[in-house]
């Protein structure tokens, strides 16, 4: 990440404050058996914002709605796959720099990529296990991103 687009995305943030998270959607599904342990696995994973996002739930706050989408595959055969969709409730401190800044099609990318992403990740990683244990599937353990 350059040095500017880290500086902006420094004031972007500066100019939001994240009130709530809430989950809103939580679907599992089991589409065949768990290999026995120490199988390769393939795992995927993609994050999408709802058409719109962010949405101006009042003059002062901001609502995004991530969702994500997760599949374990063994021999390139989907056997599992979760999808979870979040609300997320920022405030805006700063109407005039969020509306400069968010104008910037890059600096939007990388705060949804980075910010948004390591934000979620922690909970939807458990939504991912939360997932597999009820369907009675030995969890996967999500990799931490960096």
């Amino acid at each position: 990440m350059s040095a500017d687009i880290n500086e902006s995305l420094v004031k972007l943030l500066k100019s939001i404050s994240l009130q709530e998270i809430k989950p809103i959607t939580f679907h599992s599904d089991t589409l065949g058996q768990m290999p026995v342990a120490g199988s390769q696995l393939q795992l995927a994973w993609n994050q999408s914002l709802a058409e719109g996002d962010p949405v101006s739930a009042s003059e002062d706050t901001k609502v995004f709605r991530p969702k994500y989408n997760f599949n374990v595959s063994f021999q390139d055969t989907i056997i599992f796959t979760q999808e979870s969709v979040f609300v997320l409730v920022f405030h805006v401190n700063d109407q005039a720099t969020f509306d400069e800044l968010w104008a910037d099609e890059e600096l939007r990318k990388v705060f949804v990529e980075k910010q948004l992403l390591k934000t979620m990740w922690p909970l939807f990683r458990q939504h991912v296990q939360d997932g597999m244990c009820r369907l009675g599937m030995s969890p996967v353990a999500l990799p931490w991103l960096l």
